[in-house]
């Protein structure tokens, strides 16, 4: 939980230095050119919070919801931007402001499901029909599958989830998965505001991940790694948390799985939590030229444009969402690729939601080029 007041002196630096380097890859200001929406703009509306110049009112709380937290403005400031504007969500919820409706819908969901779905506990189980999975008992494993909410309730995003466990699989890594115990990691819980939710819900789980003895954590969601490791780390719990990605993709350069790499030309989108925000780039990259007639976006790595889905954007503001998203797509067909691939249940939604695109799961198209070979 972050105090607005611990900020001061960065947003008093922000107030003084005024540069606006921050509106340049901010994917939100660079749609809607509105001042009060650029990193600049906020982090003047909460030092104006604390000094009293005004009252909170809902062109306040627009702002402060109206950002994807994609990191972008942190990459071009030495504050820590993204951070600012979580802190502001939460003086706005401690200072009686609602949630918003549709925010409110997804946290309900938390509570009562444990994903922002409104899908059953037992949906959970859905995705790993048929593969033989063992399900984590305390002292039995080293090694668990975090499947995440998002990919193991929505049914065109199973697929993703049953790949990345065919090639642990097939990469010899014995592993097991909660099932329908699998709790929410807690990122849309953090991101909107809800500070003491989610700080319960960090604890709650990573006591569970003890008595089970689990020691290495493997996601398939990008939300899922940032959040869990940086719980971990937080909370000084010693648990590796890695990207599937990650744990494949030295794999793939040993030549362990061996791969049929095809002539199609894609492109790769880096997730807001995966690359700036978890600092993973070159593992997803080394699965993509192993694989594909590879080519790079103009704005990629650092500077990446957010597909728009992020921190509730997407649900609260859906025409600006999809804007975004569509700016993503024409970035992509830019390259002449005719795949664009990602690896991120939200981006992947996100980003077939508009048309002109072929969008396919980073780990599906591993395993599709490994399935080419042994068949």
């Amino acid at each position: 939980m972050t105090d607005l007041e611990e900020l001061k002196h960065d947003l008093e630096t922000c107030f003084g230095t005024s540069c606006g380097f921050c509106e340049r890859g901010c994917p939100v200001y660079q749609t809607l050119r509105i001042k009060t929406i650029s990193m600049r703009g906020r982090n003047r509306t909460m030092l104006g919070l604390l000094e009293g110049k005004f009252d909170i009112t809902p062109s306040v709380v627009k702002a402060a919801f109206e950002c994807t937290l994609c990191g972008n403005c942190d990459r071009w400031c030495s504050l820590k931007n993204t951070e600012h504007t979580r802190a502001l969500r939460e003086y706005l919820l401690k200072h009686g402001v609602e949630p918003l409706k549709e925010h409110a819908s997804l946290l309900a969901s938390i509570k009562n499901y444990g994903n922002p779905w409104f899908q059953p506990r037992s949906a959970r189980n859905k995705w790993k029909k048929g593969l033989d999975i063992p399900k984590a008992a305390p002292g039995k494993q080293d090694v668990l599958f975090f499947a995440g909410c998002t990919s193991a309730v929505m049914k065109p995003l199973m697929a993703s989830l049953a790949a990345s466990a065919k090639l642990l699989k097939r990469a010899g890594t014995e592993f097991a998965v909660m099932g329908q115990d699998e709790p929410c990691c807690g990122s849309t819980l953090h991101r909107v505001g809800q500070a003491e939710a989610f700080e319960k819900l960090e604890r709650d789980n990573f006591d569970k991940f003890k008595t089970l003895g689990i020691k290495k954590i493997v996601t398939a969601c990008p939300g899922c790694y940032t959040t869990l490791k940086k719980s971990a780390e937080k909370l000084g719990e010693d648990i590796e948390v890695v990207h599937i990605a990650q744990e494949i993709s030295d794999l793939v350069g040993k030549g362990d799985l061996k791969v049929r790499r095809s002539t199609e030309k894609m492109t790769y989108h880096d997730p807001c939590h995966l690359g700036r925000l978890g600092g993973v780039f070159e593992e997803p990259r080394e699965i993509m030229g192993a694989v594909a007639d590879y080519v790079e976006m103009p704005n990629s790595g650092y500077e990446a444009r957010c597909c728009g889905a992020g921190a509730g954007l997407q649900s609260a503001f859906p025409k600006l969402s999809r804007e975004l998203a569509q700016k993503k797509i024409d970035e992509a067909k830019s390259t002449g690729a005719t795949t664009l691939v990602t690896c991120c249940p939200f981006c992947e939604t996100q980003l077939r939601s508009v048309p002109g695109m072929n969008v396919v799961d980073l780990m599906e198209l591993l395993l599709k080029a490994t399935d080419d070979v042994s068949g």
